[in-house]
This record gives C-alpha cells, structure tokens and sequence, in this order.
C-alpha cells in the first residue's frame, strides 16, 4: 500500500481579518507529484508555504512522516531538513558561488564533510545541467539557471518531499522550459513533490493528481484529464475558461 509522506487536516489560515486558507484537507503519497492551480489570491502559496510551517496554520493539523508539525512537541528543524523548497525568487546566497550554495546545508545541517557535500553537489548540479558554472559566481547566472542552482541546492538535502511555489513566475519565457524540463525528471525518477504552478500543459504532463483552489479551499481534486478536460465545478471551469482566454 503506498504511503502517505503528507497528512493535512482542516488547515485554517488567517493575515489579519482576511481567512486565505480555510479548512483544507489533502494527503500526498509517496512519489505521488500533486500541483496546486487557481487564481491569483486562492491560497496556493500559502498552503505550499504552511506545509514546512513557512506560514503557520491558524488551526489544523499537518502530518509529515507521520509526525504533527503543528506538535510543539515534534523536532519540526529536524524534519524540516527532510522537505525541499524551491521558491519563486530563487533565494539563493548572491555573495557565495554556485558550490558554496549547495554545500553550506549539508555541511551545517546533515553534519557533512566539506568533501562529502561537494561530491554530493557536483552530482546534483549535473543532474540539472549546471556543472559547467560550479565555480561561478551566483549573480552572473540567468535566472533559469539561478533555479536550476536552486533545485540542486534542495536536492543536496536529500529530502523526502520537493515543495515549488511558482518556480518558472520569475522566469523570462525562453527560461521556463530548461526549468520545467528538470522538475519532469524528477517527476520520471519518482520524488515526491507538490508544486504551484500556473503552467497547465505542464500541470497536465507532470502530474498524478492537480488540485484547484478558490477563495481558500479546495474547490476540486483529480486527475489532469478530469480537472483540465471535464471538470465537474462551475467554478474549475470558469477558471479554465479565463486562463485559457489569457
């Protein structure tokens, strides 16, 4: 039987007066590569964000390898090194080479040798096509490559889920398929991952199941034939109907 690696139950989120997420229920499997869709303002980045406690529910309970991250109890930095982020802006050290990047978490949070994490890093960095610019400075990068160097930094943390709020957002358009082509791979070798995108050939290539979110919940879950071909809420289709105008 597979897995569930992520367990949300009645997530609840509130800014101020505004309720932006409101009792959202979703299980991930092992494996299983979910992206969140909708209108700008639906939640998805907050829920993403809530999912490694970026954003800390109002109420609600979030389960990761069995573990309640809302627990204060639960060792939440121990297993927060086990859920990869890969953000829309990169975030990634602009003072430090494109190998320092990916070696400063393994070093300072797995424990490892500067050895060890750079032979760790040189195998991710050419599994994402970077190997050639190991030694370069950050801020001389495209930004698909910057995302690219952002993918591997994750990776380099072995984790056991790969969370992507938006990844190609930032991108110019002739950046966003050597982007999207890596986290296809990733997607065919079986990690885990959750990913709001807005890319919808995409959404319906990559994924097992997509989730559509409206003002804060979820408004529909399926497969990508039934969410992008036959949706059955008025308010998927309206959605798709608008997007595809766009």
């Amino acid at each position: 039987m597979t897995e569930h690696i992520l367990e949300i139950r009645n997530i609840h989120k509130h800014f101020d007066d505004q309720l932006v997420l409101n009792g959202i229920n979703l299980d991930v499997s092992e494996k299983e590569v979910v992206t969140i869709i909708g209108a700008s303002g639906s939640g998805k980045t907050t829920l993403l964000r809530c999912l490694n406690l970026l954003n800390e529910p109002d109420d609600g309970h979030i389960y990761f390898l069995g573990s309640d991250l809302m627990d204060p109890k639960t060792n939440l930095e121990q297993l927060r090194m086990h859920i990869g982020m890969v953000f829309q802006q990169f975030n990634l050290f602009n003072n430090k080479n494109v190998l320092n990047n990916c070696t400063l978490g393994p070093i300072k949070l797995l424990g490892q040798s500067k050895a060890e994490a750079e032979e760790t890093a040189i195998t991710f960095l050419k599994k994402v096509g970077m190997q050639d610019f190991i030694h370069s400075p950050v801020g001389l990068l495209s930004g698909g490559q910057k995302q690219r160097v952002a993918i591997a930094r994750a990776l380099c943390m072995n984790p056991k889920i790969m969370l992507f709020d938006e990844p190609t957002s930032a991108l110019d358009p002739e950046m966003v398929g050597e982007v999207l082509s890596v986290i296809k791979t990733l997607a065919n070798e079986g990690m885990t991952m959750v990913i709001v995108t807005h890319e919808m050939a995409f959404a319906k290539e990559v994924s097992d199941r997509i989730v559509f979110m409206d003002q804060g919940v979820i408004a529909e879950i399926g497969t990508p034939e039934i969410i992008l071909n036959t949706p059955k809420e008025a308010r998927t289709k309206a959605f798709l109907k608008r997007y595809m105008k766009d």
